[in-house]
């Protein structure tokens, strides 16, 4: 007797393997990808995310309790950080470009990294004494958790060298995209007497808020589940009575870090740093994009060029080592280091954005590229803080 189907067959875009979730007797399909079944007649993409689907039958209780939903709170205000509007609810990422217009910004992103840029990045791997700590202790952790945390270690080390760590209860940190909340975990061990305000757009498992609270039970933190997009920062309470505000984020996707910078900008709030460590630059949109000023010096400020970028900084990290480089724009340069060059002219764009509102800044490698290739963070500290440099 053949042996019953038992688990789904939908194959997974990133992980190119079968889904391993059980399926009822006689189906191909568990219940989440059930949708892809052509036969399907009770499943539906979740109006709120298209990264799950639900019972037609259930939408309106899901929608009431979906994690992805935008809730009705006082510090929520619609798009208030964005140009267009909040990616979610709109086209994730603008167009790809053509081979034409690749080749016609690949010479720009050559020659603007050698003469604009390169002198203007730092190359500092700083290190956090408690941190590094755990890593020796610990020396079974996959290299996944390891490379996260030599990321973390690097990354306390240029808060604390910044003379900007939130240690008194006048201070206050502010993550944005917290996550799992592991860097404010570790930034509160170093500086336990600071508040700690975590906002992330959705929930998710194996948070280390519990841990952080049952380390030290009279740590000041609160999470607040919103997309940056929307957040009003200046209803939040525990920022307003800070007289000291730091913002971080570690590998905040795309457009988030542009709408992150622009609600600093519209709290109306005092904040005398902001450590940001972008990542995902092919996800980032033209038209939300803070950076221009710098990218029209070069003739990169269009669309097209953009378009260009956004995917010229994907072969950083998308394993392009092994393409056909005999052809077309990938014979001009490496891909490879067009990616690097591209991502390194993004943030290049932000931080001169983050000087024309009152912002000291330096871009700063701070880990090496075999850590991560999301390598780039910066440092921003208020032009009245000069003295903590």
């Amino acid at each position: 007797m053949a042996t019953e189907r038992t688990c789904c067959e939908y194959i997974l875009p990133i992980k190119k393997r079968r889904c391993r979730m059980l399926v009822k007797l006689g189906n191909r399909f568990c219940g989440e990808h059930a949708i892809h079944d052509a036969s399907n007649t009770e499943r539906m993409i979740c109006p709120n995310d298209g990264k799950h689907t639900i019972l037609k039958s259930e939408l309106k209780a899901h929608l009431e309790k979906c994690n992805s939903r935008i809730i009705d709170a006082e510090y929520i205000k619609i798009d208030a950080n964005a140009v267009l509007g909040e990616t979610k609810r709109t086209d994730k990422i603008d167009r790809r470009p053509t081979e034409e217009e690749i080749c016609e910004v690949v010479h720009k992103i050559w020659k603007c990294y050698e003469e604009d840029v390169e002198e203007r990045l730092i190359v500092e791997y700083k290190r956090n004494e408690l941190v590094e700590a755990f890593l020796a202790e610990n020396q079974e952790l996959s290299e996944a958790k390891k490379k996260h945390l030599v990321q973390i270690s690097s990354i306390l080390g240029n808060i604390e060298s910044s003379g900007v760590l939130p240690s008194s209860p006048t201070s206050c940190m502010f993550e944005l995209g917290a996550g799992k909340g592991q860097l404010a975990y570790w930034i509160s061990k170093a500086a336990p007497g600071g508040k700690y305000i975590l906002m992330d757009r959705s929930g998710c498992r194996n948070k280390f808020d519990p841990a952080a609270l049952r380390e030290n039970p009279e740590l000041a933190w609160k999470r607040y589940r919103c997309s940056i997009e929307h957040m009003d920062l200046s209803k939040i309470d525990e920022l307003k009575s800070s007289k000291q505000i730091l913002a971080i984020c570690k590998h905040f996707c795309g457009s988030a870090t542009d709408a992150g910078i622009r609600s600093l900008q519209n709290s109306g709030l005092k904040f005398d740093a902001a450590l940001l460590a972008p990542c995902c630059h092919h996800k980032s949109r033209f038209v939300e994009y803070g950076g221009h000023e710098f990218l029209e010096k070069w003739g990169m400020d269009d669309e097209a060029s953009f378009a260009a970028l956004r995917y010229l900084a994907s072969f950083a990290t998308n394993g392009a080592v092994d393409i056909d480089t005999s052809d077309g724009w990938k014979s001009l340069h490496p891909p490879v280091e067009l990616g690097r060059r591209a991502k390194a002219i993004l943030e290049i764009g932000r931080a001169i954005w983050l000087e024309n509102v009152g912002f000291e800044t330096k871009v700063i490698e701070y880990v090496p590229p075999e850590v991560s290739p999301e390598n780039l963070l910066i440092l921003a500290l208020k032009r009245s803080n000069n003295n903590k440099e």
